[in-house]
């Protein structure tokens, strides 16, 4: 991967031209994606001396000015350092790279990715075929079997940790907020949500929703752990020719178990399962089980299972307080009854 010294080299014509041919220029124009994040993008045209033209996407990220990277103690601008680790490069064996670039400056990181807009997954609340799940859902499998309680991620320190997730978007104040608040309308919905959820949920979970997440992680700490995307939004991914996924926006990299990534894929995703969220976990494990060649036993399945509803709910559970009417209350019906589940376990 090619880091050049510079953010400003990643529009650069000449630099440019080190990389993908000759250019004869460039032309750069801001845009507006789906997400909340506080990341700058544009689209970036070469125009290429053959006459033909290149599209790109240029992101740059501020980290003390975005309220996730604050939020889950992002020091050192974990999408860019993913591009740079050598320990982490056979990600790419199993997801498809999008990224063509990148530069760091201090508290700063560039990204330079190809345009994949065409690839895109419509902004629909639609399923998408079961042909596409099974794709994400091999892939995503390929990745966790690949760095499955791998020691080498263990010491990477810049990763984002079990807590870093939960902690995302839990109720109540966030320390960070003082200095580098969340957007407004993301802000006042998380808020509104949780004060909801709150009043709906029984006395034993809103307590046990308000503990410290790293007591409530730590009857899973044993768990094994592995690389996560971190945001499997749709959004944030694409099928490319040949059946393949990529996937971008990894500023939530990190390692931690499984569990935290389908917990938040199957919340999320909620309108956008092929199926039922069963069906969806129990193909991920039959997958994941391919991959490792190896069988999970059904004690420690069960505590992974355990763990997503958790995840998903810390992270998503006001999300479902203000979409019950959408669903006719059964979403919000399905995640209140599994962390019923869970928590008078």
């Amino acid at each position: 991967m090619t880091r050049f010294a510079t953010i400003a080299d990643l529009t650069d014509p000449n630099c440019l031209s080190q990389i993908v041919g000759p250019i004869t220029a460039v032309q750069v124009t801001p845009f507006t994606a789906i997400g909340f994040s506080g990341s700058v993008l544009h689209r970036v045209q070469a125009a290429m001396a053959n006459g033909s033209t290149k599209n790109f996407v240029f992101k740059r990220t501020e980290l003390k000015a975005d309220w996730l990277s604050q939020r889950t103690n992002d020091r050192i601008g974990r999408e860019a350092a993913l591009l740079g680790e050598k320990d982490l490069e056979a990600t790419w064996t199993k997801i498809v790279n999008p990224y063509v670039a990148y530069a760091r400056e201090k508290d700063s990181s560039g990204l330079l990715m190809d345009d994949l807009s065409e690839y895109l997954f419509p902004d629909l609340r639609e399923p998408i075929e079961l042909a596409t799940e099974n794709i994400i859902i091999d892939t995503v499998a390929s990745l966790h079997a690949l760095f499955w309680d791998s020691p080498v991620i263990k010491k990477i320190s810049w990763l984002n940790t079990p807590v870093g997730y939960l902690d995302l978007l839990t109720p109540g104040t966030h320390e960070q907020d003082e200095y580098c608040p969340s957007p407004d309308k993301i802000r006042t919905n998380i808020s509104d949500g949780w004060k909801l959820a709150l009043e709906l949920v029984s006395p034993q979970v809103r307590k046990y929703l308000c503990r410290p997440v790293n007591e409530i992680f730590q009857r899973w700490e044993n768990l094994p752990v592995t690389l996560l995307h971190g945001d499997l939004k749709i959004a944030n991914m694409a099928i490319v020719p040949g059946d393949r996924l990529a996937l971008f926006d990894w500023p939530l990299v990190g390692c931690a178990p499984c569990s935290i990534e389908l917990g938040w894929y199957i919340a999320v995703n909620a309108t956008r399962l092929a199926g039922t969220k069963e069906d969806f976990l129990t193909k991920y494990r039959n997958s994941l089980q391919s991959q490792l060649k190896q069988a999970i036993d059904e004690k420690t399945w069960q505590q992974m299972i355990k763990l997503a509803v958790v995840s998903g709910s810390l992270m998503m559970l006001w999300s479902k307080a203000l979409g019950r009417s959408r669903s006719n209350g059964e979403e919000w019906e399905w995640w209140n009854s599994r962390l019923e589940e869970v928590v008078n376990a």
